[in-house]
């Protein structure tokens, strides 16, 4: 168990340090572009990249994941793997210049006049350098991902000071800035995995092609029930409310990416330690005391964040995008239940369970949508974050029943009654203002989840306790 969960936590500890870091710098400016750009601005952005991840897993198929998990088998050629998925891919930046072709003709959107080419070069990026990370995932080159991830960052903290700053060209340095933030890892990670050393020439196998497709046309809803369940309210907001409120909920997002980012980090480390670990006779065990150890450290890191939300929107967002602060809270606690669901997901995935999963997504996204257009219509921007919490606990309970007995949680009530205050100290801040509500509220989830949290610590020191010992030289050993 001890030498699992060290794997976990330096893979963990790799991926925060080089992408935590960076994303508190990307969020260090927002201030920046919420001084320069219009709420439209970011408006149009917002939409533009939404509809790109919108498309990315329609139009490549989801090959990528099927990269990532079909890597991961020892008896698997990556050859022939990569085969299959460059010519998935291939085809999608086809079929995405048509359409971005078909729309410049027609000018059926008009918002995204005169940035087809920037979008274009946004969509093949976003897909090289999905395909490149879950290649590396799948050779377990960890440290390489996180390279990655930091060039990422000052691509783009370095994009959006010149841009905005120097050049001052507005929305477009915007959008270049974030071109350059995909582009950049991708030629990393090409040239640092050698990546082409697994381009063939010869045919594709057609019964590996076959075997992928299975595994990853499922999660194609998978995915598209994600993208709905977190953006599906950007689009029904515009059409309620415009584009300039759309550009509020998207600001409102930058504060919860704090829990993303958290998020994201361990779920790439989970991935590899969940299918690895598969089927051995204690992994029930080992997946209920990380499941305890992710969700404690993302309540923490939510309840705290809540009540500092307007203090953090004083010094962010600027102007007209201050008022974006009273979205955040549920939109944070969105973010812890989205975490204890992606646990879940690589799970299935060892188990190349990829029908749940996207039974899972279908079920959520289906009453995201649904309650996306009666809470706004009933109470505006505020009832899309409330519509995302509800859908973010159905598409969780979906697949933490689908897990089943794979899963061993101990204290589970305790776990649902903590995402419960968690709900009501976002009404406080949101309508009350009432912080020392708040910290008894605070006090309360410490005290029912204290054994938790001891545990944490006790794994903690163990753990650095026993890196210490293999640094340190064994004389009885040497004679």
């Amino acid at each position: 168990m001890e030498s699992r969960s060290k794997y976990l936590i330096k893979n963990t500890g790799i991926l925060t340090i080089s992408n935590f870091a960076s994303k508190i710098l990307s969020f260090l400016l927002v201030p920046l572009y919420t001084s320069i750009l219009s709420t439209t601005d970011v408006g149009i952005y917002d939409i533009i990249a939404s509809t790109v991840t919108l498309l990315y897993p329609i139009l490549t198929m989801n090959i990528v994941d099927g990269v990532m998990r079909f890597s991961m088998d020892g008896n698997r050629s990556k050859d022939e793997i990569i085969g299959v998925a460059i010519r998935h891919i291939g085809i999608s930046w086809a079929v995405g210049a048509a359409i971005l072709c078909l729309l410049h003709s027609t000018g059926l959107v008009p918002q995204i006049v005169g940035y087809e080419m920037l979008a274009f070069l946004l969509f093949f990026f976003y897909v090289s350098h999905q395909l490149l990370v879950q290649f590396s995932k799948g050779l377990e080159r960890v440290a390489d991902m996180g390279i990655a991830g930091v060039i990422g960052t000052v691509a783009m903290l370095g994009g959006n000071v010149l841009f905005l700053l120097c050049f001052r060209i507005g929305l477009r340095g915007f959008f270049i800035a974030n071109v350059l933030a995909e582009a950049l890892p991708s030629v990393y990670l090409f040239l640092r995995i050698r990546f082409w050393k697994y381009i063939r020439s010869e045919a594709i196998n057609k019964k590996l092609r076959r075997e992928m497709l299975i595994y990853c046309v499922p999660l194609i809803a998978t995915v598209l029930g994600w993208w709905v369940n977190s953006t599906s309210d950007r689009y029904v907001v515009t059409v309620m409310c415009g584009v300039a409120a759309n550009g509020l909920l998207s600001v409102a997002y930058k504060i919860p990416s704090i829990i993303s980012t958290l998020q994201g980090i361990f779920i790439q480390a989970w991935q590899i330690s969940a299918i690895k670990e598969y089927g051995r006779n204690d992994t029930r065990d080992f997946y209920g005391r990380a499941f305890i150890v992710i969700n404690t450290l993302m309540c923490a890191a939510c309840a705290w964040l809540i009540i500092l939300t307007k203090p953090l929107a004083y010094i962010l967002y600027q102007k007209d995008f201050f008022n974006a602060w009273k979205y955040v809270p549920f939109l944070i606690i969105s973010c812890v239940l989205n975490s204890a669901s992606g646990f879940m997901g690589p799970i299935l995935s060892a188990k190349k369970a990829s029908k749940p999963m996207a039974m899972s997504a279908v079920y959520g996204a289906g009453a995201n949508l649904v309650m996306n257009i009666l809470f706004v219509y009933a109470i505006g921007i505020q009832g899309a974050t409330i519509a995302t919490v509800i859908s973010s606990f159905i598409i969780y309970a979906f697949r933490k029943r689908a897990v089943g007995d794979d899963i061993k949680i101990e204290r589970y009530g305790f776990v649902l009654i903590t995402w419960l205050l968690l709900c009501v100290q976002a009404v406080l801040e949101i309508y009350t203002g009432f912080w020392w509500l708040e910290i008894v509220l605070m006090v309360i989830m410490l005290g029912l989840n204290w054994r938790n949290l001891i545990q944490l610590v006790s794994m903690g020191r163990t753990l650095f306790l026993s890196s210490r010992s293999e640094c340190t030289p064994n004389s009885t050993t040497e004679e």
